[in-house]
């Protein structure tokens, strides 16, 4: 069978393979939740960025963030898309745009994970053997908050004092983060020795996000959470809404003020809404159970986002950054203290409708034959 030769070739031969991909979790199981958990996982990411790279940037003529287009650029952001509007109609008409030469291939293979340099290898970067305390510490703390959270049953952390169940969400917090920042670590020193190349920190952006964890703000948080997937998220829900919204909602039909209130909060909450989505298919697929929890979450978390948004761009938000940046380091530390203190309380109302699956099924006791912890002590 010849190799398809054209774009819609290539479009037409990855669709069935895409909706396979993407179904095989729901009706195949596996005795081993993890495992079958991992495989959802991995469908419903992979298919995510296919969709993006197969069908989203040909249609709309725009070529791959991750991709520079000449030596001076790196990775775009959404605010490059005004400049191409003029040559995209010729990008998307060209029938040759998934034709690759070998040096994209590899750019494509390495994203999302990483953002092209035009820079050649050099001096400059890390090693891998500079990455691997790193790695050392991120296991240390994976290891401890499972052994912790092994401590309790679902039963017994459904009966707990607030400031136990608050530290049992925080566990479970940073054991998410940390292990999203432990794969992303170790790709990256895989990368580096199967290439020979420096991890460059501006292409492996992640390596130096500000942790969510000290975020003071819900719009905060989820910006400095994982940005693996931040394009995607772009690409597929904020920009096609965004689209929607300034042709159906214009000034013009609905009046400046709420045309404008809807134009800033639609695209927020497109976002968390595909995110909910893509998070209720993994819970759906290990569990076959309903997922109205996961799209409660990520909801909420889109209200919040946007609610900060708004609070931003109020005079009352101006004060407090203005009585932020003329205060001495007492009234910052103060003001600082105060934020720390309402995104603890957020995630602890938040995060338990997001680990309610999780929960039920006590997930964290599949992962207990991994810690040396467990090993060393077992229960308390």
């Amino acid at each position: 069978m010849p190799f398809p030769r054209t774009t819609r070739a290539k479009q037409i031969v990855a669709s069935p393979l895409l909706f396979a991909m993407v179904y095989q979790p729901l009706f195949v199981t596996c005795p081993f939740k993890l495992l079958h958990m991992a495989m959802a996982v991995t469908a419903i990411a992979v298919f995510t960025r296919m969709i993006d790279l197969y069908y989203v940037q040909p249609w709309t003529g725009i070529p791959s963030r991750y991709c520079a287009r000449n030596v001076d650029k790196t990775a775009r952001s959404k605010k490059d898309l005004g400049d191409d509007k003029q040559i995209s109609s010729r990008s998307a008409s060209a029938d040759n745009f998934l034709m690759w030469d070998m040096e994209r291939f590899r750019i494509e293979m390495w994203a999302p994970l990483r953002k092209f340099s035009a820079k050649k290898s050099g001096s400059q970067g890390l090693r891998w053997q500079d990455l691997i305390l790193h790695n050392l510490t991120y296991n240390f703390v994976l290891d401890f908050c499972i052994f912790f959270m092994c401590q309790f049953t679902a039963k017994e952390m459904d009966v707990l004092t607030l400031p136990r169940y608050a530290m049992c969400m925080m566990a479970v917090g940073t054991f998410i983060m940390f292990q999203i920042l432990w794969v992303y670590l170790t790709i990256a020193m895989i990368y580096s020795m199967s290439t020979g190349r420096r991890i460059d920190t501006s292409e492996w952006t992640m390596l130096e996000n500000k942790l969510p964890c000290f975020a003071l703000t819900p719009a905060e948080f989820w910006v400095n959470w994982q940005t693996l997937f931040r394009y995607l998220w772009v690409d597929l829900a904020f920009l096609p809404t965004q689209r929607l919204c300034e042709k159906y909602l214009g000034p013009e039909r609905v009046g400046f003020r709420i045309s404008n209130v809807v134009r800033q909060a639609m695209p927020i909450l497109s976002v968390f809404a595909l995110s909910a989505i893509l998070h209720a298919y993994i819970v759906y697929a290990t569990w076959r159970e309903p997922v109205w929890s996961q799209l409660f979450y990520f909801m909420t978390q889109g209200v919040a986002v946007v609610v900060t948004k708004v609070v931003e761009r109020s005079a009352f938000g101006a004060m407090i950054k203005d009585t932020y940046n003329k205060s001495g380091r007492m009234i910052r530390f103060c003001l600082q203290g105060l934020g720390f203190l309402i995104m603890v309380c957020h995630h602890a109302l938040t995060l338990p409708f997001f680990m309610e699956p999780y929960k039920r099924h006590e997930m964290w006791f599949d992962l207990r034959q991994k810690s040396i912890f467990w090993w060393i002590y077992g229960k308390l």
